[in-house]
C-alpha cells in the first residue's frame, strides 16, 4: 500500500509539472502574437514644412482577442550589430521624429487574426534639422496575469527612418574590410565595418568581386548592406556560399552610398587562402616528389654525360 501511495504521488507531481510547463510555453507564444507591416519605413523623404501620410497594417496572429496602446519613441541604435535602443524622452532633439507622428487612433482592439490599417501623419516642422530622424511606433498590449507566472506585456514596433532635405551631410569611412587570411573551407564570411560621420542614415550597397590567383574572376556577390545611422559604426557581414575551395584568392569590395547624383564610394582589397589540411599535405607531398624526380633526372644526366666522355676518349 506504501508504494502504491508513493507511485500516485510520483505520478502526481511529473502530471503537474507538466502542466506547469505547457502553460507557460502557451503564454510565451501569445506574447508572439503580433505581426506589423512593414516592419520597418526607411526610405521616406520630406522637406521643411511638408506633411505626409503614411499608413501600415497590423494582425492579431493569436486566437484571442488583445488591446493594444500606441506610443511613439525616438530609437537609436547601440553596438556593431545594430541593436535598437529606444530614447523614452531623453533624445538628441537633431535626430528626434517621435514628436512629428500623430496616429489615427491611440489604442486599436483586435480579434482573434484580425488585420487592420492603421494611418499616421508626418508634420515636419519649417525649421527641421536636415538629415536623419528617427522614431518608432510602438503596440504594446495590456499586461495579462496569470497565477504563477510574472505580468508580460507584449511590445512590438514599426522603426520610421526619415530624411529632411536642406543641408544634409553624406559622410561615412570604411573601418574594416576583412576575412581570415587562412580557412579550412567555405562558405566564407567578409565582414566590413563602417562608420557613419554624417547627419544623415546610410546604405551601402555594392559587391564583392572574387577572384583565384590566377586572376580569374570566379564569384561576383552583392553586398548583405544595413542602414547605418549617424555617429554609429555597423558590422556587416557578406556571405559567399561556396564550400569546395582551394588556392589563394583576392576580394574586392566596391560599394556606394548617398542619395546625391554623385555617389560616394567605399572600397578595399584583401587576399586570402583556402585549403583543406589533406590538400596540403597532398600539395606539399606532390612538390617533394617533383623535386626528388628532378634531382634524381640531373643526377642521373651527370652520370651518362661522364660515361660517355669515358667511352669516347678510352680515359
Amino acid at each position: 500500500m506504501t508504494k502504491k501511495i508513493f507511485y500516485l504521488f510520483v505520478l502526481i507531481l511529473l502530471g503537474g509539472g507538466f502542466f506547469l510547463i505547457n502553460v507557460g510555453r502557451v503564454y510565451a507564444q501569445a506574447g508572439r502574437s503580433l505581426t506589423i507591416i512593414p516592419p520597418k519605413f526607411d526610405g521616406l523623404f520630406a522637406n521643411p514644412g511638408d506633411t505626409a501620410v503614411e499608413t501600415l497594417r497590423v494582425r492579431n496572429d493569436s486566437d484571442t482577442p488583445v488591446t493594444y496602446g500606441i506610443k511613439i519613441e525616438d530609437f537609436t541604435t547601440s553596438g556593431e550589430e545594430g541593436q535598437v535602443v529606444l530614447e523614452e524622452g531623453e533624445s538628441d532633439k537633431n535626430f528626434s521624429l517621435a514628436s512629428w507622428i500623430e496616429m489615427e487612433t491611440s489604442d486599436i482592439v483586435l480579434q482573434p487574426l484580425e488585420e487592420r490599417t492603421i494611418s499616421f501623419v508626418i508634420n515636419v516642422p519649417r525649421n527641421a534639422e536636415p538629415g536623419g530622424h528617427y522614431a518608432s511606433i510602438l503596440f504594446q498590449s495590456t499586461a495579462e496575469q496569470i497565477p504563477g507566472n510574472a505580468a508580460v506585456a507584449q511590445r512590438v514596433g514599426s522603426l520610421v527612418l526619415l530624411r529632411v532635405s536642406g543641408n544634409v551631410d553624406e559622410n561615412a569611412e570604411l573601418l574594416t574590410f576583412s576575412t581570415p587570411n587562412y580557412q579550412k573551407s567555405g562558405p566564407i564570411t567578409f565582414s566590413m565595418r563602417v562608420e557613419n560621420k554624417g547627419n544623415v542614415h546610410i546604405q551601402p550597397q555594392g559587391t564583392i568581386i572574387i577572384k583565384n590567383m590566377f586572376g580569374k574572376k570566379v564569384a561576383e556577390i552583392p553586398l548583405d548592406s544595413r542602414n547605418v545611422l549617424p555617429g554609429a559604426v555597423r558590422k556587416m557581414d557578406t556571405v559567399w556560399n561556396q564550400e569546395r575551395l582551394l588556392g589563394r584568392y583576392t576580394a574586392t569590395l566596391i560599394s556606394q552610398y548617398g542619395e546625391g547624383a554623385k555617389k560616394n564610394t567605399l572600397s578595399a582589397a584583401i587576399n586570402f587562402t583556402v585549403a583543406s589540411p589533406i590538400a596540403i599535405v597532398l600539395i606539399v607531398g606532390g612538390v617533394i616528389a617533383v623535386l626528388g624526380i628532378l634531382i634524381f633526372m640531373v643526377a642521373g644526366w651527370g652520370r651518362m654525360s661522364k660515361a660517355m666522355k669515358i667511352i669516347a676518349t678510352g680515359k
